[in-house]
């Protein structure tokens, strides 16, 4: 798929909604790379641990004034990519590990840290707190890379959403 047709993919795909509570929430979820085409970034299925036939486009975080805490633990696929020796990418402040912020003041409320299984960073812990009470929105792509040669993996559609009300 070229650019405009991974784009149009993503967002044909239902959107995880999350109603945030006031305490907090915490989902388990999937994510399996695959390889680019092209030179082309394609769309990396992204789903419920429980649920692996219901992918998501996106997601939006609905804390409707409450307050709240999301913490979404996600855990690489590597199926998709056999043979490939891949990780979430570290960040150098590690608090947004696994993924490259496209936002202006992106981690004020948005917190990445990888978890390493085995000797690799395969599990990513999100957690999405509303601090402030006012809407953001998280424009992210996922970012990993191959132990052995350094080349960066990046997939998403940079289009979730936070509403605080």
């Amino acid at each position: 798929m070229n650019k405009a047709e991974v784009d149009n993919y993503c967002e044909s795909l239902p959107v995880l909604e999350i109603e945030v509570p006031e305490d907090k929430i915490e989902i388990d979820m999937m994510l399996r790379p695959t390889e680019p085409e092209d030179g082309v970034a394609q769309y990396w299925p992204f789903y419920e641990k429980c649920n692996p036939n219901e992918l998501f486009g996106n997601m939006d975080f609905k804390f409707g004034g409450r307050g709240g805490k999301v913490i979404i633990n996600l855990a690489l696929d590597l199926s998709a990519i056999p043979g490939r020796d891949l990780e979430f990418a570290l960040s150098t402040s590690r608090k947004l590990d696994g993924i490259l912020a496209l936002s202006p003041d992106f981690k004020h409320q948005f917190k990445t840290t990888a978890k390493r299984v085995d000797g690799r960073y395969t599990e990513l812990k999100i957690v999405i707190k509303d601090k402030e009470k006012r809407p953001d929105n998280f424009k992210f792509l996922w970012l990993c890379e191959c132990v052995d040669g350094g080349m960066h993996f990046v997939s998403g559609d940079p289009r979730a959403r936070f509403e605080p009300e």
